[in-house]
């Protein structure tokens, strides 16, 4: 459907909702977003899948609400970090998708095949694929993030935790409400429309569809080295059109009975993609001795200062110098993603809750960039992907809910997926062996120049589980609780290779096409609530995650691209607490968590061609522990005004990894000083987990003043403090994100009707450029020149350049909200 079309329909729906208004009833029984304050005191959060109070429930979690979520102006999950210390999101390239950790465990590989160890629950369903967080968030109810292993209550195990998301239900009300704003820095403009009310007594219906386009966040300044098969790309980098559509439909005949269906249509694409450089050791402007191939070819930009800033330098492809290329040679990435959810919940007559959760989810991303992110040269290669999901989800619960002691939950889960991804990496026919003869570099077989790479991996996946706990009050004061959910997984890769893009495709033999794996998490809990202010509790739990197979790299016939099981064990014990009146509510919890085949990434070189290999595998063992503190203080004295603080201390390290892969390029010196089965390799004990800094803070207020006796200004401010962390395996200083804090402030001027809103936000104006994924490799040399000796000397053209994807720096909004039936 056309944009232009798309405005016509929301703009002719919001006119007829406005004039038929006055005619809907008042009193809908459709029942209220989940996730909502009760008081200025209390949140309802559902991370046992039953409305509770925050202070009752024995799990540690971050909670966002919907006025957090205006402020902070957060519209993708990248913005959740700014709230929740102890969140890192790395961004990457392709089908990889984001790289989501939560106390330094996450995932940190380049591969589209693995599961997030953080999963990500929009509406009941699940996504664990990195590529699929792309979708953009607006409308939102509320987002919890719990933190540590989630068995029970979300889908699928989820070894590291969940980000739980609920979007808004249609009220009780008609609400019609329109949205504009702009970004200063990638001139985004984007508009949300919400149409929602009761259609009759028993129905109510919601519409909501957001729009935007921007001119991309960063400058991108390469300039293209004439007949190398280079483009000078377009002046801006990361040019974005995305909208999304999402239609609710809440129905509710009897009290007994009610069924929300949610469904979602999402597209995004973003002209100018990969990973600028963010470290060369050597120097950016290289001598002619370390240009690539000969003197008068230089494929990094002799103008690119290699640091992580607003600065990109990364050309486009000549189609003429390049096989099989798309997009006319321009890089690009484009989401294509329609998903949903039906819950239907019946309550017995003996206070029994039957409650079934259907999903659906399809996705088809694709994306091409420039193989080794060169600024002036063309590259050596490029990388394409056509990547497609689709999964099918039912969970059943049975839940009672009687006043006497003993309470029990049964359920059981079933996912059936295919994940296809096609991948292609061909070379730049512009270079050609005469170049390296003309520096004395011996003549190589064509391949080890033209890097051509193709095949297809196409998985399927069947999961199935069930799932129980009884909850057993001792006394009224004192609760127990014991739970656990059997998994059984398989998953099935078949491989095929190709002879070009679009060629059929040939099947192709590995050594372990074929996964199976079972498994048993149980948790406990003892939650002790001596009065309504107060909680003690204790947890001990397991958490699981499947293994499965490499989808970055093409398959090759006769090479395992298989890796195992993830599991975790430990506990946390924690307190929740309202002191002072309720003025004052502080929260605090201790973990400790042992991870045993913790599925990390670790990019290789093969001796055989120099070309980097993209690979998962599993770390010996992890140890995480740690604590999480919060505090919320609303002075009596001061109404309106809110201050909070959030602390994570995290030490994130593992214990065991003998036989790591080394380093692209990393020498005996620098600690590939290990042989394992012939190859080179290193020892990473002790060292720190990706993205687990130890200390992450976020502090601020926020302050609601009285303008008069219809309007109200608000105003806030948090800052958002990291200690340094690395962003892959290893502690090389070029892929170490330094200590930074960054400083986010907000101001509104509203109607105490809710007619209209007028807010400045400004998000990071401490200007600081981070970033959470850096990936070592030769861009000098394009990638094809990458050692002299299997892993353990340096490029013969220096040491090897960083990649790194930046988060944006300063962001300034400027937003008007328009409620035309609060007038």
């Amino acid at each position: 459907m056309q944009i232009n079309s798309i405005v016509r329909l929301s703009a002719a729906g919001a006119l007829a909702l406005v004039i038929a208004a006055p005619a809907f009833a008042q009193d809908t029984a459709a029942p209220a977003a989940e996730g909502a304050y009760v008081d200025k005191g209390d949140i309802i959060v559902t991370a046992r899948k039953r409305q509770e109070s925050i202070l009752k429930v024995p799990v540690v979690e971050s909670v966002i609400t919907p006025e957090a979520i205006s402020k902070a102006a957060i519209t993708d999950v990248g913005g959740v970090t700014r709230n929740v210390p102890g969140l890192v999101i790395g961004g990457n390239v392709l089908t990889v998708g984001a790289q989501i950790s939560l106390r330094g465990v996450g995932t940190s590989t380049l591969d589209a095949g693995v599961d997030q160890s953080v999963s990500l629950n929009i509406d009941g369903l699940q996504f664990s694929q990195g590529a699929t967080y792309n979708v953009g968030l607006f409308d939102l109810a509320q987002v919890e993030v719990l933190k540590g292993p989630q068995a029970l209550f979300f889908g699928k195990n989820s070894p590291g935790g969940v980000i739980a998301m609920r979007t808004n239900d249609p009220g009780p009300a008609a609400e019609v409400a329109f949205t504009q704003s702009y970004e200063a820095y990638s001139h985004e403009k984007r508009s949300e429309l919400i149409l929602s009310g009761p259609v009759t007594d028993t129905l109510g219906l919601r519409f909501a569809g957001m729009y935007s386009d921007d001119d991309g966040y960063f400058f991108n300044k390469a300039t293209a080295q004439p007949g190398t098969g280079a483009v000078t790309p377009n002046s801006r980098f990361g040019r974005t059109e995305q909208y999304i559509l999402r239609g609710t439909a809440v129905w509710r005949p009897t009290d007994a009975f009610s069924a929300r269906l949610k469904v979602n249509h999402a597209y995004q694409r973003t002209d100018g993609a990969g990973s600028p450089l963010g470290s060369c050791p050597d120097g950016p402007g290289l001598p002619a001795s370390a240009k690539v191939l000969n003197p008068n070819v230089q494929l990094i930009n002799p103008n690119d200062n290699c640091k992580v800033d607003r600065d990109v330098y990364i050309v486009d492809l000549d189609p003429a110098a390049f096989a099989d290329v798309r997009n006319g040679g321009r890089t690009f990435m484009k989401t294509l993603q329609s998903f949903g959810t039906l819950e239907m919940t019946y309550r017995t007559d003996s206070n029994m809750a039957i409650t079934s959760t259907t999903g659906y989810f399809k996705t088809t991303v694709d994306g091409m960039i420039n193989g080794v992110n060169s600024g002036h040269a063309g590259p050596t290669l490029f990388a394409d992907n056509h990547f497609t999901r689709r999964d099918t989800t039912e969970e059943l619960r049975i839940e009672s809910d009687n006043s006497g002691s003993l309470n029990w939950l049964v359920g059981g889960y079933y996912q059936n997926a295919r994940v296809r991804n096609r991948v292609v990496v061909n070379g730049n026919n512009r270079y050609n062996t005469d170049i390296l003869a003309g520096l004395g570099i011996p003549v190589l077989p064509v391949p080890f120049i033209f890097a051509t790479f193709k095949g297809i991996n196409d998985v399927h996946i069947e999961s199935i589980s069930g799932f129980g706990q009884l909850r057993w009050k001792v006394v009224p004061e004192l609760e127990l609780t014991a739970g656990a959910r059997y998994t059984h997984e398989t998953r099935d890769d078949d491989t095929y290779s190709l002879t070009s893009m679009y060629a059929t495709p040939v099947p192709i033999t590995v050594p372990n096409p074929h996964l199976s794996s079972s498994n048993v998490s149980p948790e406990f809990t003892i939650t002790y609530t001596p009065t309504d202010d107060l909680t003690i509790f204790a947890a001990a739990k397991r958490g699981y995650k499947s293994g499965s197979f490499i989808l970055t790299s093409p398959p090759s016939a006769g090479t395992d691209n298989s890796f195992g099981d993830e599991k975790v064990t430990g506990g946390e014990v924690g307190f929740k607490a309202r002191v002072l009146d309720r003025a004052v509510s502080v929260n605090g919890a201790f973990y400790y968590y042992k991870y045993e085949g913790l599925q990390v990434g670790a990019n290789t070189i093969d001796p055989a061609t120099g070309n980097t290999v993209i690979k998962t595998v599993n770390a010996a063992s992890a140890k995480v522990y740690g604590v999480d503190f919060d505090m919320n203080y609303r002075p009596p004295s001061i109404d309106g005004l809110a201050l909070r603080l959030s602390v994570n201390w995290n030490h994130g390290r593992f214990e065991n990894f003998y036989g790591a892969t080394c380093d692209s390029g990393q020498t005996i010196s620098a600690g590939c000083n290990e042989v394992i089965g012939g190859s080179p390799g290193r020892d990473l004990s002790n060292t720190r987990l990706p993205r687990a800094a130890d200390w992450m803070l976020n502090g601020g207020f926020d302050y609601d003043l009285a303008a008069g006796s219809n309007h109200t200004v608000s105003f806030g401010s948090n800052v958002q403090y990291s200690s340094k962390y690395t962003t892959t395996l290893g502690n090389d200083a070029r892929t170490t994100q330094p200590a930074f804090a960054k400083w986010n402030a907000n101001l509104s001027v509203k109607a105490n009707s809710g007619a209209w809103e007028v807010a400045l936000i400004g998000n990071n104006l401490t200007n600081k450029f981070t970033t959470g994924n850096c990936t070592l490799f030769d861009a000098a040399g394009g990638n094809v020149l990458a050692i002299s000796a299997p892993g353990l000397a340096v490029s013969p053209i220096g040491q090897p350049e960083a990649a790194c994807i930046a988060d944006p720096g300063r962001q300034v909004y400027l937003r008007l909200t328009l409620r035309p039936t609060a007038f």
